[in-house]
């Protein structure tokens, strides 16, 4: 998903209460098989949207997603976003790694969104120079399968249309730097992210 925090919530206590109070919330989900957290940290360009975080779900299967999006355990995480998230956008993927993370990759990295598929020359464009970065530790693709509302939320819906996501990682804050002045004609928006993965 995308979300983005409620506006009279701080940087700070969004975080920590994503991690700490939320983050515990989703790992009952049945069928959950791994949750990661990416938070949109500074530095970071300037977006016509504010995201502030994508948590990052996967399941084995699009049954067990759906079990959980009817469970009392989904139902209780949607009781608590109202807490302190003030937009989210449900994005369906199928993953595909394109360079496999290394073992040794720390969690600092890009969340890549590109707003349509049609640019395709220029969107593989731009995925083979974060392939050429010196300092990439892994890049993988997210194709997007369906796009809406959280499902059963109360929360405002993040009308922000995706037609693809990409996640890079990276050595190091200075190597993400680098990959923000590249050349971006395929109209992507890079969110430097810290991961923390939960599950």
């Amino acid at each position: 998903s995308l979300i983005r925090r409620q506006d009279a919530v701080d940087a700070t206590t969004f975080r920590r209460h994503w991690l700490e109070v939320h983050g515990p919330l989703v790992c009952k989900f049945a069928g959950l098989r791994h949750y990661t957290q990416c938070h949109v940290v500074d530095p970071t360009p300037p977006h016509a949207t504010r995201i502030d975080g994508f948590p990052l779900l996967f399941f084995d299967n699009d049954a067990d997603r759906l079990r959980a999006h009817g469970s009392p355990e989904m139902a209780a995480c949607n009781i608590d976003s109202r807490q302190f998230i003030g937009a989210v956008s449900r994005v369906i993927t199928q993953v595909v790694d394109v360079v496999p993370r290394a073992a040794s990759a720390g969690p600092v990295g890009l969340i890549v969104v590109y707003p349509e598929t049609n640019a395709t020359a220029a969107i593989d464009a731009h995925l083979s120079d974060l392939r050429s970065q010196p300092g990439l530790r892994g890049l993988t693709r997210y194709h997007v399968l369906d796009q809406g509302p959280a499902p059963n939320s109360t929360v405002p819906h993040l009308a922000i249309t995706v037609g693809l996501m990409a996640q890079a990682w990276f050595d190091s804050v200075p190597d993400v730097q680098t990959v923000l002045t590249t050349a971006n004609k395929a109209d992507a928006s890079l969110f430097v992210v810290k991961e923390h993965r939960i599950l």
